[in-house]
């Protein structure tokens, strides 16, 4: 069953506005697991990928469970700030366009604007949904960062 949107309130922050969505409950369960709230509670402007609830039920669930046990708390972090770019990225901002943001862990994404607007070549599903120091822009995948997917595959042999 998929959650109702709500239409959250815009003076919130970033994560007030998530939250009133009803669609990021895992997402926000993961940056208070990371302890990542108080930055994204900041004056920004910050833009969150964020993951949707669906995003999440699609990852091994061993994996998630892993990446939110406080043992693993800065692998969790680093993969939750590979979706927070300290700007504010819309639609309209990115409109026809290609650019490479840094995102907040260092590594940069490629948001391409050119057909409907993407990230890492995943469709934002949910687009500019507005919030008093940011946007969020709601991804039906989770993001792995460069560093990630680089240990996953030396764990795999890959």
């Amino acid at each position: 069953m998929i959650a109702e949107t709500q239409t959250p309130d815009p003076q919130g922050d970033v994560l007030d506005v998530a939250a009133a969505t009803g669609q990021f409950t895992q997402f926000l369960a993961a940056v208070e697991a990371a302890g990542y709230e108080e930055t994204l509670r900041g004056e920004g402007p910050f833009t969150l990928f964020a993951p949707t609830d669906e995003a999440f039920r699609q990852m091994d669930q061993r994996e998630v469970r892993r990446l939110m046990e406080p043992t693993n708390r800065d692998e969790l972090l680093a993969l939750l700030a590979y979706h927070v770019v300290p700007a504010r990225v819309t639609s309209t901002s990115a409109q026809g366009r290609v650019t490479r943001p840094e995102a907040s862990n260092g590594y940069r994404v490629t948001v391409d604007g050119r057909d409907g607007l993407r990230v890492n070549d995943q469709l934002v599903t949910m687009q500019d949904i507005d919030a008093s120091n940011g946007v969020i822009q709601g991804i039906n995948v989770v993001l792995a960062p460069p560093v990630l997917v680089a240990s996953n595959e030396s764990a795999t042999g890959r």
